[in-house]
């Protein structure tokens, strides 16, 4: 892997330390891991049975709490060099590696050297959406039943928290320019994802930029009740 590449996993971990990936083959002596483009449903379905041990055995709660963790996980470091106006690591399915564990995506590796152009929000949204989710997407609902809806909502909500993670760090710095510009790229890449249309939005009459839902990932069934910030149950309550 090229040192450029490693520059650019540098500086969005220096923003946020949980955004953080390794470069080339998974280690052999680490299990779990899984090339993105040889995932299948039979994988998926063992993972959805892992993860319901967590979730009161609710496959449909752990499958969509998957979902939404599988594109954070392969998406969200992209997604923030992207909101900086850095060259982006490709999040295609055929350049990235996920591990999986108790039923979520919990590391990601890029098996691509390659970086998209920094302007370029086309290219990033058809790596991360077209050459990927796109696919896990029907995989998942393949593996088990679950609403298209709600399996985008998820995708959105994951994409909505990279932007807002980085957004937050230049919010703490005092940066404002940076703040309209991370702002600014997010729309950019909403307006090249129509899978993600009608799925949320974001808040722009608040200092928090927060992420609106518009369909629940479940997680209040097996939660006592408790819900996401962001959830669209909570609208529902208030409207």
């Amino acid at each position: 892997m090229t040192t450029r590449l490693e520059e650019v996993l540098a500086a969005v971990r220096a923003r946020i330390d949980h955004l953080q990936a390794s470069c080339g083959d998974p280690p052999q002596t680490e299990t779990g891991w899984h090339a993105c483009d040889d995932i299948d449903p039979e994988d998926l379905a063992a993972a959805i049975d892992e993860g319901a041990s967590d979730t009161a055995g609710d496959r449909t709660v752990a499958a969509s709490l998957l979902v939404q963790s599988y594109a954070y996980r392969v998406a969200a470091v992209s997604l923030a060099a992207f909101a900086l106006g850095l060259p982006w690591p490709s999040p295609a399915a055929e350049a990235t590696s996920v591990r999986v564990s108790r039923g979520r995506a919990r590391a990601l590796r890029f098996r691509s050297e390659a970086l998209g152009e920094a302007e370029d929000a086309r290219g990033i949204a058809e790596a991360a959406f077209t050459s990927h989710l796109v696919g896990f997407v029907s995989a998942a609902r393949a593996s088990q039943r679950l609403g298209e809806r709600l399996a985008w909502a998820n995708v959105a909500a994951s994409s909505a928290a990279a932007f807002r993670a980085v957004e937050g760090s230049a919010r703490d710095r005092g940066d404002t320019a940076e703040r309209l510009m991370i702002r600014r790229r997010a729309d950019r890449l909403l307006a090249h994802a129509p899978w993600l249309s009608g799925t949320g939005g974001f808040d722009t009459d608040g200092d928090d930029w927060s992420w609106q839902r518009a369909a629940c990932c479940l997680w209040y069934r097996t939660s006592g009740g408790r819900t996401c910030e962001g959830c669209s149950l909570r609208r529902e309550a208030h409207t």
